[in-house]
């Protein structure tokens, strides 16, 4: 048990810190790419070593195919009412038809909605829960999810809600493939429908700052 709770508490400073180093290098040091790369190999290197060491360890992170069905079907009931409204706000406000661009990030951000899934839910959010009663860690999962968007206010508006709803979703069906599907096609969908953005022209430099 003491070390279980030693591993833990190094989780949770791991994703904390990879919270606080996002802000860091985005908003102060414009370095973002950088933290990006340093971040990704860090958790992946650490993901391979608890794998290693513990064959169960990805099942326990929600990286599984056991209860997929049922977290599929739970995440396509939010998905698909999500993502209309967001599209019919889009073409109201003239945000949308999107892009060509939109496709290929409609491709591409499912992977990265698995990875932030993996660091809020099954690093900070299941290590919380050893600790906090469920209300306090979907509370504070949420807003400490949301506060690693700051200072883009906008985005931290939409991923407070967001982030609470997430811990609600992993809890009931732990399980990050699906939630990181779902994230991916709900988040490009309100990138380009309701805040007017295209992640694709900023990645390649097309929009200043």
């Amino acid at each position: 048990m003491e070390r279980l709770g030693g591993r833990r508490a190094v989780e949770l400073a791991l994703v904390i810190g990879c919270g606080a180093g996002n802000f860091l290098f985005e908003s102060v040091l414009r370095a973002k790419t950088v933290f990006v790369i340093v971040a990704a190999g860090t958790w992946l290197g650490y993901a391979a070593w608890r794998w290693h060491t513990d064959r169960s360890a990805l099942h326990a992170w929600g990286l599984r195919r056991d209860n997929l069905g049922a977290a599929a079907k739970a995440a396509l009931a939010v998905t698909v009412p999500l993502t209309a409204c967001a599209v019919a706000y889009g073409f109201a406000v003239g945000h949308f038809p999107p892009p060509r661009g939109f496709w290929l990030i409609l491709l591409l951000y499912p992977a990265w909605g698995i990875a932030q899934q993996f660091l809020l839910n099954a690093m900070l959010a299941r290590n919380l829960a050893a600790f906090l009663p469920g209300w306090a860690v979907v509370f504070l999962s949420a807003v400490l999810f949301a506060a690693s968007h700051a200072p883009d206010l906008p985005v931290v508006a939409l991923t407070l809600p967001a982030g609470a709803f997430w811990v609600l979703m992993y809890r009931r069906w732990p399980n990050l493939w699906a939630l990181g599907i779902a994230h991916g096609v709900i988040g490009t969908v309100a990138f380009y429908g309701v805040l007017g953005r295209d992640p694709l022209a900023l990645l390649l430099g097309k929009i200043p700052g």
